[in-house]
């Protein structure tokens, strides 16, 4: 990539999510900040690792959450015992610069959600957290995803597909500058985080452990015929997804840490793709607030829309924000049960 237009990129895209930062941290000192305990971090980070065909330069994830309605930190700390919830739009974009000079930005994700979490407290003061979320993901091309030379699910598109078997090396054919990425998803997961508090009801340290289901599906929040699957990809990438997490959250001094494990599992893709993706990560935390210091390694399927079919190990440091920062809560028995 030309030296100039690379400057260019990078400064964009780091002033883009410098500018979302500003606005997260903004939000962070209001007294109105609005808690997630199931979600996705954005992040932008560096790394080295790659696939075959592309070197990537950057990436990021601004991504943002909008709350309808949030009383997850209220409800912790009312008199009575009582549930939590949030009903939020989630919209999470996934953004590459690649090392090239006619596209360095292609095929960027754009996932976007309506959501609701709910939160209990246990008798011995740990989370239960239950969310379901529903919407579209998609990467806003309009061409073939194995030709340049066609549209979309045109009669030659799907023709290309008649030549596809279970022995197909789907990631050398892919078109990596327009191919079409397109569905429509709905996710659960369930949350169990273990919290040891200190002398000040501040969670000094925490076990966090998530497991979640993803399902592709063809009609918009299951109703409406907009948005959803050519009929060919989705043989090739599946519709179900398996995720499971475990995180652990302590503090060191006046700082806050965070050690995490991630697997993700779809089943039924294409023969060609890792059915597996890893994700190990470590978080900073030097002011104990939102804004962190993240250094992750994956290995397995990516994550990047259609590169899915590429397979490969990638290390990575950045920075990375949290939504649901430790707070002060009212342990169970100083609240009253609810009559």
């Amino acid at each position: 990539m030309n030296f100039h237009k690379r400057i260019i990129l990078y400064v964009a895209l780091i002033n883009s999510f410098g500018g979302y930062l500003l606005h997260a941290q903004k939000e962070e000192r209001s007294v109105f900040k609005n808690y997630f305990p199931i979600s996705e971090r954005p992040f932008l980070a560096a790394g080295s690792g790659n696939n075959p065909y592309e070197t990537i330069l950057l990436e990021a994830k601004p991504v943002v959450y909008y709350s309808i309605y949030n009383d997850i930190r209220e409800a912790l700390n009312r008199d009575t015992i009582t549930a939590g919830d949030a009903v939020y739009l989630s919209i999470q974009p996934h953004l590459r610069i690649y090392d090239e000079n006619s596209k360095p930005v292609k095929t960027p994700s754009y996932k976007a959600f309506i959501g609701w979490q709910s939160i209990i407290k246990t008798q011995r003061n740990n989370f239960l957290t239950a969310a379901i979320e529903t919407g579209h993901y998609s990467n806003g091309q309009s061409k073939s995803a194995f030709s340049e030379a066609f549209d979309d699910n045109s009669e030659e598109s799907r023709s290309l597909y008649e030549d596809i078997d279970d022995n197909t090396d789907l990631a050398a054919l892919l078109n990596r500058s327009s191919g079409n990425f397109s569905t429509n998803l709905t996710r659960v997961a369930l949350n169990y985080r273990i919290n040891t508090f200190d002398k000040d009801n501040y969670p000094s340290r925490s076990h966090s452990l998530t497991v979640a289901y993803q399902l592709y599906h063809n009609r918009f929040l299951g109703m409406f015929q907009f948005g959803g699957y050519n009929p060919e990809d989705i043989k090739i990438y599946g519709r179900h997804q398996i995720e499971a997490e475990y995180e652990f959250t302590g503090h060191f001094k006046e700082m806050r840490y965070s050690l995490g494990q991630k697997i993700f599992i779809h089943p039924d893709v294409h023969p060609s793709a890792d059915i597996y993706r890893s994700e190990t990560s470590a978080i900073l935390y030097p002011w104990d607030k939102d804004l962190g210091i993240m250094a992750r390694f994956s290995f397995g399927y990516d994550d990047y829309n259609y590169r899915f079919l590429d397979s490969y190990s990638r290390v990575s440091i950045g920075l990375t924000w949290d939504f649901f920062t430790p707070f002060v809560v009212k342990p169970i028995n100083k609240q009253k049960a609810a009559q």
